[in-house]
């Protein structure tokens, strides 16, 4: 793989580097990396990018689709449904409590 200086949108340069992955909370190892040594935005090269993508396949976190759901009211509460693929997924119906906040403007995010 030819590792080439190329100038970042930010006016910095990007380098090559070798980097501890860690994607969706996925350890995906030390890869090749991109770096800009001004706004340090970082980039995988096409052989990093397929080696993240396996790891996160292997963990059921590639190609998750979206899907629709609906909220209506309920008292002073919104409610909603999850597909039963993501129940199972997940496995939620062994779920007791959680923690839902907001994430941005228009996401929220639930842990458990």
């Amino acid at each position: 793989m030819e590792k080439i200086e190329y100038p970042c949108p930010c006016g910095g340069k990007v380098k090559w580097k070798k980097e501890r992955v860690i994607q969706e909370g996925i350890d995906c190892g030390i890869l090749n990396v991109e770096i800009c040594n001004k706004c340090k935005s970082k980039y995988l090269p096409e052989e990093s990018m397929l080696i993240v993508e396996c790891k996160l396949k292997e963990n059921g976190l590639w190609g998750v689709e979206r899907k629709e759901i609906k909220f209506w009211k309920n008292g002073n509460s919104i409610t909603t449904r999850f597909p039963v693929e993501l129940v199972k997924a997940l496995k939620l119906d062994r779920v007791k409590k959680g923690h839902i906040y907001q994430e941005g403007k228009n996401k929220i995010a639930i842990e458990f």
